[in-house]
């Protein structure tokens, strides 16, 4: 047999045994056996690479990625899903969507919701060419190199894969049994232990080094939908034809078209699902019907065809033994409360957060009380109810900064205590966090312990500093050596090249989170036409309110703030916006509002038109919207446009307006 077809064969006989462990949970060899396999296609590749391809088993443990991660921008949204606690809500969402779709006996699909990662795999022709994370929704990270790893994502589909783009989403996560096996060799190492599945898994996948990605127990599930053209009219129908293409599916699924079913089988399931070896912190609902689905939309963050129903957030009964004050990057204090160490969902809890003085003086505690504690995903742990007053010192609000000894300011309005000392040591440790972390410059390998080490020689006053450093400066940080202080540097320096939108969400203006930093950079495009801008020009971009307007006018006219720009600049830091490409200006400064149910396009698909063709997609009717399409069945909208005189047209018209 020649080598190339050998090899071909090899591949084949590999996936498919690939398939029976990994999705079907049904092996036919042996370890051993496997592994025989496995090193025969080896030797045969290596001893005719030109046959080897990126698509091989072999190639699932790769060499370095690169240093950054590029970007990619979902051809869908990735939207994150309604939550729901309690079986008064799920109704609720049931009469909502019965009341859009005209009839309460539509089809649902009940899945388990797995804490993971979501991930978006595309494939073209039946070939993975791409991975990406969720990111914003809207862009994430291109992860491709780190996926090619995990051993249950095929990279060639199986069966009647479809021709052309093909996009399925699920979730990256790992096994209970792996987390406590990898937690064994970090205490072993003396290294920080993971506090969930979910959080390994998210470290894993932004990992450098595709090597030590592929020595992770990482496995995925698919579980949604992003494009092609599939030979399914439903959901289930859709999951059927993942498992036929070699995809591992969520192992918990029913349907029904009865919502008590649904609060029947989460009261069943609530105990069950902790025999499941992954985590589960909720049920998915959906609808099943694409159409359905296609009628119903989304919201701006959710689609209204499903909706999470969350089991309640783990809690645990502990001693609150002291109160201690954080002091944020705006000078907020905050009181935070130091705990009786008890085990809440798996991981060990000391310290949660009590959030103001409003609330410690809602929830009656003081120190010494036996207190309940819950932790729920990613949220820092919080007290929820005192269970019993056995405590008699009360928490009090501080008279003076407990990091500086500078004075302590309150608005008669507001409910936080500030720190006005600008040159506080908390508050600049918190900016220069905030500078450096992931959603704003993302210098990877900056985090608490580094600045603390940076902070405490000295070699950081501000944020310009951090581009001074040198390889001198990193090697006498604690457990530098010459691979790792080059790689902080090398993240630095890619920093640089952030687009204006991080970098203003960075700097830390009052007001100004994520989305506002995009839609500010988005309308200037350089830091200096935002910057010199009136109060007035800030005032007149409709996403942006009094409020922010004021702030954003002020914070560039403080003389230190104009001060560390120049810093920045002198640095050689990106101070631009990349102008996104409209198809055409045909609705440049117009208002649209879409409404009812449109016959060839998702809502969010009609909005992400309008922002191509120059327009503003707006969720609500008002003296400034342009024109208002109206699809079957639109309501309260279309009733407010004709009383306002607003112009109305039809999908079709909008679609031939843009040239569609």
């Amino acid at each position: 047999m020649h080598p190339k077809e050998e090899i071909e064969q090899l591949k084949k006989l590999i996936n498919y045994h690939n398939n029976l462990y990994y999705n079907l949970d049904n092996p036919i060899l042996s370890d051993t056996q496997y592994d025989e396999l496995y090193k025969k296609l080896k030797d045969l590749e290596d001893a005719y690479p030109q046959f080897r391809t990126k698509n091989s088993p072999t190639q699932r443990v790769g060499g370095k990625a690169s240093k950054a991660f590029s970007e990619v921008t979902h051809a869908v949204p990735m939207m994150s899903l309604d939550n729901s606690y309690s079986a008064d809500d799920i109704r609720s969402w049931h009469e909502r969507t019965a009341k859009q779709l005209q009839r309460s006996d539509f089809e649902m699909v009940l899945e388990a919701k797995i804490d993971g990662v979501s991930c978006s795999l595309t494939y073209e022709n039946g070939r993975l060419i791409r991975a990406a994370s969720r990111g914003d929704g809207k862009v994430g990270e291109d992860i491709t190199a780190n996926v090619r790893t995990i051993k249950s994502i095929p990279h060639v589909l199986s069966g009647n894969a479809p021709q052309g783009l093909l996009e399925v989403r699920g979730e990256v996560y790992l096994d209970k049994k792996d987390l406590d096996a990898l937690n064994k060799i970090q205490q072993t190492k003396k290294e920080n232990i993971f506090a969930n599945t979910r959080n390994a898994a998210a470290g894993f996948l932004r990992h450098k080094n595709t090597e030590i990605v592929a020595a992770r127990p990482l496995k995925f599930f698919a579980h949604s939908f992003g494009v092609g053209n599939i030979a399914a009219d439903s959901f289930s129908g859709f999951i059927d034809l993942c498992k036929s293409w070699g995809f591992t599916v969520g192992p918990v699924r029913t349907k029904t078209n009865n919502i008590e079913d649904i609060i029947s089988f989460y009261n069943k399931f609530s105990e069950s699902r902790h025999q499941l070896p992954f985590d589960v912190d909720g049920l998915v609902v959906k609808v099943n019907s694409f159409q359905a689905q296609k009628i119903l939309g989304t919201t701006a963050k959710s689609p209204r065809w499903a909706i999470a129903f969350k089991y309640p957030a783990p809690q645990a009964t502990t001693r609150l033994n002291h109160v201690i004050f954080s002091v944020g990057r705006s000078g907020i204090i905050t009181p935070v409360a130091e705990l009786e160490p008890v085990t809440v969902g798996g991981v060990t809890i000391a310290n949660a957060t009590l959030h103001n003085f409003d609330e410690i003086k809602r929830l009656g505690v003081r120190i010494g009380d036996s207190v309940i504690v819950e932790r729920a995903g990613e949220v820092i742990p919080k007290i929820v109810k005192v269970v019993e007053q056995k405590g008699t010192q009360d928490i009090l609000p501080p008279t003076v900064c407990p990091v500086c000894g500078g004075k302590v300011y309150k608005e008669n309005e507001e409910v936080g205590y500030y720190c006005v000392n600008p040159a506080c040591p908390a508050q600049l440790r918190a900016r220069l966090l905030h500078f450096a972390s992931r959603d704003a410059m993302d210098i990877d390998g900056l985090g608490d312990v580094i600045m603390d080490q940076l902070l405490e020689r000295k070699f950081v006053a501000d944020f310009a500093d951090i581009y001074k450093l040198t390889f001198f400066h990193v090697l006498n940080l604690e457990n530098f050596k010459d691979k790792k202080a080059q790689n902080l540097l090398d993240s630095i320096e890619e920093s640089k090249h952030r687009p204006l939108s991080k970098l203003l969400f960075a700097l830390g203006i009052p007001f100004v989170g994520e989305k506002t930093a995009e839609i500010l950079a988005d309308h200037f495009h350089t830091l200096d036409a935002l910057k010199n801008a009136t109060l007035e020009e800030l005032q007149a971009i409709r996403e942006i309110g009094e409020t922010v307007s004021q702030s954003v006018y002020d914070f560039f006219r403080d003389g230190k703030v104009c001060a560390q720009i120049e810093l920045l600049r002198q640095e050689g830091l990106n101070f631009t916006q990349p102008k996104k490409a409209l198809s055409s200006h045909v609705l440049e400064g117009k208002t649209i509002v879409f409404t009812g149910e449109l016959t060839t396009l998702k809502r969010n698909e009609a909005e992400q038109l309008a922002k191509e063709y120059g327009g503003y997609a707006s969720g609500s009717v008002s003296k400034k919207t342009s024109f208002v399409v109206a699809g079957e069945n639109a309501g309260t909208k279309l009733r407010k446009a004709k009383e306002l005189g607003i112009p109305v047209i039809t999908e079709q018209e909008f679609l031939k307006m843009i040239g569609r």
